[in-house]
């Protein structure tokens, strides 16, 4: 009886045991699980890298010369390589080309050199397979002179009679004897911003060129036919809009005179002769955002998948931030931030700071960082700095937080195509008062070193090629291993690690011409960023300003002429023993406190924990505990 009794002991201890473990197991499961809630995964777009693509550019699949849609699609795997997630199309609506797709002849239609509307399908598809995202350009401003909607607004049918701005002559101009348009409003293009249209014996208002009519946004008809556009390729499946020109898209209601910035310039044609506080940043535009927002909110809760309006405008940072909205009246998921497209050599670390903090210390709490160093409207990286610096440069932006937007062929270091006058194609020179076309930066993609640098088998391409297409090329590039390209790769690895997607930043200047930034996360290595953006080789004694750092990092990565390879000792700080490490100019080294696992995932915690509570529970029921 006695023996029977101290079995049952011992059992009823090894049950208690297993249930204390079980129950063990089950809380540290609970744990981790509250940990990945209170580490909430961000969405896909407050960390994605938009890579854009200008379509007449980018790779021609026919041979006529011109960029299109299927080779786009022949380039998914190359665009998926490199570490791309969300692919940004410029515009390929029907269009008379007037401003090379900026003048929309219909929202709903192809322009057939681009390809078709199967052609558009079959890209989206391809785009979705890889695991990528598609953003296209919404051109909500104006369309093309050439649009029905226009046409029928010129002959006053229903709905489309108010569709656009239209308004009467003031009379005839004593001298001139022409008619005297509405006000002083001005072109971003040069000129009156209003054109006489000889059928409907009224003005038109054209913010841009006189191919380009604005729409009537106080319309709620026009309001409802852009929203009846945006649900069109919503359903076709693209995952958001990056809106151009938005900031204007609504006028002042009265019309009244714009004024000059100064008396002297009273009369000028020049559109930075006066204040715009008429014909942009109106509040009604933020009202219009807002309900965007709603709009692609409506597709999120049908499926649970986000589709993101960012917006493009060039206008104050006070300004720019309000595209953010607030945490219950939602506008943009981000406005895009322009502080690094005009950054040149010119400038220092103090400069570089600046951009970065002004945006991201102003930014609402909400708000998600976004970096934009190159566009189709200013002219390239590699030619604004040296193409020495296009490696610090997109080191610089990758591992910031929040969203980078890579201009396509930025990630090989291409700088501004030498375009002739009889070469050029930009029709109206990007406005504002520009001499210079905005053709340079618009030239194909340099893919190898055979003719037109693979871009196309005809025999001229629509804009030139840069001439140092035969050396600076993606094949070549893909095949040395310190090359631009390669390095953007290593850079775009480690952009997909926690510390860079969830870290923290800490900024310094070392000295009037090397920055340093940091990325730091509890639990994960911290990574460094220095560039030297000055003429001359500097110490880059980083412990000066941030002494936590280690006295030695590891290089990960580093621009190609920053004389260091990945694994190479760097130094950070000044002792009896040892200098600083030396930094070439134009250059930038990323560091790391630890090796980092690139490969590693944000699931990894969990997939470990779980692997551990298996474990104990086999182990559990075998005996062994």
């Amino acid at each position: 009886m006695r023996i029977s009794l101290l079995s049952i002991c011992a059992e009823n201890r090894i049950s208690t045991m297993r249930s204390t473990i079980l129950l063990g197991a089950f809380t540290l499961w609970l744990f981790v699980a509250a940990e990945r809630v209170q580490e909430k995964e961000k969405e896909w777009w407050e960390t994605t890298t938009i890579y854009q693509i200008y379509p007449r550019s980018f790779m021609d699949s026919n041979g006529d010369g011109i960029g299109d849609l299927n080779g786009i699609y022949e380039k998914l795997d190359y665009i998926k390589g490199i570490g791309i997630e969300t692919v940004w199309i410029q515009p390929f609506y029907k269009s008379p080309m007037a401003d090379f797709g900026y003048d929309v002849s219909d929202f709903r239609e192809i322009e057939p050199m681009f390809g078709t509307m199967h052609d558009f399908k079959k890209l989206i598809a391809g785009i979705h397979e890889r695991g990528m995202k598609l953003v296209m350009d919404l051109v909500p401003n104006h369309v093309s002179d050439d649009s029905e909607w226009f046409k029928k607004s010129v002959n006053r049918e229903d709905p489309y009679t108010d569709f656009f701005l239209w308004k009467d002559s003031k009379g005839f101009n004593d001298v001139t004897k022409r008619r005297m348009p509405p006000n002083n409003w001005l072109s971003i293009f040069g000129g009156s911003a209003w054109e006489w249209n000889d059928k409907r014996k009224q003005f038109y208002y054209k913010q841009f060129s006189k191919r380009q009519p604005d729409l009537n946004f106080r319309n709620p008809e026009v309001q409802k036919a852009m929203k009846d556009v945006m649900r069109f390729w919503l359903d076709l499946g693209v995952d958001g809009f990056r809106i151009d020109a938005i900031k204007h898209l609504v006028e002042r209601a009265d019309f009244k005179d714009e004024p000059y910035l100064l008396p002297e310039l009273e009369g000028s044609p020049s559109y930075d002769s006066q204040d715009h506080i008429y014909t942009v940043d109106q509040e009604e535009t933020y009202e219009i955002m807002h309900d965007w927002r709603l709009l692609v909110d409506e597709y999120k809760a049908q499926d649970g998948k986000t589709r993101i309006l960012c917006t493009e405008a060039y206008t104050s940072l006070d300004m720019l931030l309000k595209y953010f909205g607030n945490s219950t009246y939602k506008s943009a998921h981000f406005p895009f931030y322009f502080g690094f497209v005009e950054f040149n050599y010119q400038q220092n670390a103090a400069d570089l700071n600046e951009k970065i903090h002004q945006f991201m210390d102003e930014m609402p709490k909400h708000g998600v960082a976004n970096w934009v160093v190159s566009n189709h409207d200013n002219p390239r990286l590699a030619s604004r700095t040296a193409p020495e610096f296009a490696d610090a440069m997109n080191i610089l932006q990758l591992l910031l937080p929040g969203v980078a937007s890579v201009y396509y062929g930025d990630e090989i270091g291409m700088s501004n195509a030498l375009v002739r006058k009889d070469q050029t194609k930009d029709p109206n020179n990007g406005g504002g008062g520009r001499t210079d076309t905005r053709d340079a930066e618009r030239s194909p993609m340099q893919w190898d070193n055979t003719m037109n640098a693979g871009f196309t088998r005809h025999k001229v391409p629509w804009l030139p090629i840069n001439a140092d297409y035969w050396y600076n090329n993606v094949r070549t590039q893909e095949h040395t291993p310190r090359s631009h390209l390669n390095v953007f790769k290593q850079v775009m690895k480690l952009r997909n690690t926690k510390v860079i997607k969830n870290g923290d930043i800490d900024t310094c200047i070392l000295n009037d011409w090397m920055y340093l930034y940091v990325r730091k996360l509890e639990g994960e290595p911290t990574v460094a960023v220095i560039v030297n953006l000055g003429s001359e080789s500097e110490q880059a004694c980083a412990q000066d300003c941030l002494k936590y750092l280690p006295d030695v990092m590891d290089v990960y990565t580093s621009s190609v002429n920053s004389a260091y390879l990945p694994g190479d000792k760097f130094a950070t700080t000044y002792t009896a023993k040892s200098f600083c490490s030396v930094l070439r100019p134009k250059a930038a080294v990323v560091l790391t406190s630890d090796p980092i696992d690139t490969h590693s995932s944000a699931t990894s915690i969990v997939s470990y924990s779980f692997t551990v509570i298996i474990s104990l529970i086999i182990a559990l029921f075998t005996n062994r505990v």
